[in-house]
């Protein structure tokens, strides 16, 4: 076994090993540098230009989105107006037609309680024709026992 000298013994001292580490050290960083770097930085900006598109749509689509829940309130509160509108004219309209059919009930209410008045005067008259009728011959027949009575006594 040799001696070795205290160069070689010296680790702080570069030998052949170390140069040889150190050129397949930069050997290999280039090929990462040259080969690996370009596609992951391609990958990257890709990456980014994707978020950031993404982004973009989403801003897009939020504006889309309120723009058409602005547009459906718009109908909403349009749609209750007419609505509201609708019920009116149907609540006049009721009450127009409640006002003619009470008007149109009035008046045949008014023909049939006439009607009814004329059939009763006219029932009226003949029930006290009827009664005069019999009524005279009774009163003639009571008049002539109240008077011919008594003179009917006396004989």
């Amino acid at each position: 076994m040799g001696t070795k000298t205290s160069a070689e013994q010296n680790f702080l001292i570069p030998n052949g090993t170390f140069f040889v580490e150190l050129s397949i050290f930069l050997l290999v960083l280039a090929v990462v540098w040259l080969f690996v770097v370009p596609p992951i930085r391609d990958v990257l900006a890709e990456r980014e230009s994707r978020v950031t598109e993404t982004a973009l749509d989403d801003q897009r689509a939020r504006e889309l989105f309120e723009a058409a829940e602005d547009r459906v309130r718009s109908s909403v509160a349009q749609a209750r107006g007419e609505a509201a509108r609708v019920r009116e004219q149907a609540r006049h309209e009721g009450r127009s037609l409640l006002h003619v059919s009470r008007e149109r009930a009035r008046v045949e209410s008014d023909e049939m309680v006439a009607g009814a008045v004329t059939r009763l005067r006219a029932d009226a008259d003949a029930a006290a024709a009827r009664l005069r009728g019999h009524i005279d011959p009774l009163a003639r027949e009571l008049a002539d026992r109240v008077i011919g009575g008594g003179a009917g006594e006396r004989t």
